[in-house]
């Protein structure tokens, strides 16, 4: 048990999930707000 305590080696795994889902919200957040914009720009031009 105490092998398996100090048995670090999945600490880097959590790590790159971690800051994978940090960069994936980051990424909806601003396509999100960039899809708000666009459309508010296409809305406005008049053909």
């Amino acid at each position: 048990m105490k092998k398996f305590l100090n048995d670090e080696s999945g600490a880097v795994t959590v790590d790159f999930v971690v800051l994978t889902a940090g960069a994936v919200l980051i990424a909806v957040g601003v396509g999100t707000t960039l899809a708000g914009k666009v459309s508010t720009a296409i809305g406005a031009i008049s053909l």
